[in-house]
């Protein structure tokens, strides 16, 4: 049975299980919510696994602030707190994520052709929001 994004809170404990699960045979999510649309529709069910490096323009499943699992695009990278945290933002979403640790992020989604003008056009989406922060 699939894990469903959002609607359930998970606490960090939670959190761990499913990375570990993804780190190995991976593990299956339903998808709530249509940020990700038409990339990903709502309510499809997506393989969740882990790899070691993550590149702008994969799709990553993370555990939010408020506890929900979400499933954005990695823009890039940022430092937070000392460690290196990574930059989100949903296809369909006006505003970025808050950065995200990596300690929170399960795995990307499997089986996404990612095309270089997707890499290309997140790379440029955390331009505008770094550009956005220096002309404040």
């Amino acid at each position: 049975m699939p894990v469903t994004l959002s609607r359930v809170a998970i606490d960090r404990r939670v959190s761990e299980f499913l990375r570990e699960l993804a780190a190995g045979e991976g593990i299956t999510v339903r998808v709530r919510g249509d940020c990700m649309e038409p990339l990903i529709h709502a309510a499809s069910d997506v393989r969740v696994t882990r790899k070691r490096v993550y590149l702008p323009g994969d799709v990553i499943v993370f555990r939010t602030p408020a506890g929900d699992l979400a499933a954005h695009r990695l823009l890039g990278y940022r430092r937070m707190d000392g460690a290196m945290a990574f930059v989100t933002k949903g296809d369909h979403c006006v505003m970025h994520d808050a950065p995200v640790s990596r300690t929170d992020v399960l795995g990307h989604v499997e089986a996404l052709t990612i095309r270089k003008r997707d890499r290309l056009r997140a790379v440029a989406n955390l331009g505008r929001i770094i550009f956005r922060r220096l002309t404040r």
